[in-house]
């Protein structure tokens, strides 16, 4: 998959590790999943089944995240916001 941000910039998502791409968590799935997940439930089925997407931008830092419907909704970070905000840290 890739989209096109409006600042012009190719935005990818072909293939694993990728630093501008995080999978996101609604507060309300969140606990249910956990539960689930603690009582047997298949980890990686659960986590396709609450998680979305999210990206940010490599030029201009604007993040993307998916809504319920599967569509991307951006929003543009103030000016100081340095890329990197999606990578993990361990």
């Amino acid at each position: 998959m890739k989209f096109v941000c409006p600042c012009r910039a190719v935005v990818r998502d072909n293939t694993d590790y990728q630093e501008h791409k995080a999978h996101f968590i609604p507060d309300q799935l969140y606990e249910g999943a956990a539960e689930r997940i603690q009582a047997g439930g298949e980890v990686w089925a659960e986590m396709r089944r609450v998680t979305r997407p999210m990206y940010q931008c490599t030029e201009c830092c604007r993040l993307f995240l998916s809504d319920d419907a599967g569509n991307l909704v951006s929003f543009k970070p103030d000016e100081s916001t340095p890329f990197g905000i999606l990578k993990g840290k361990l």
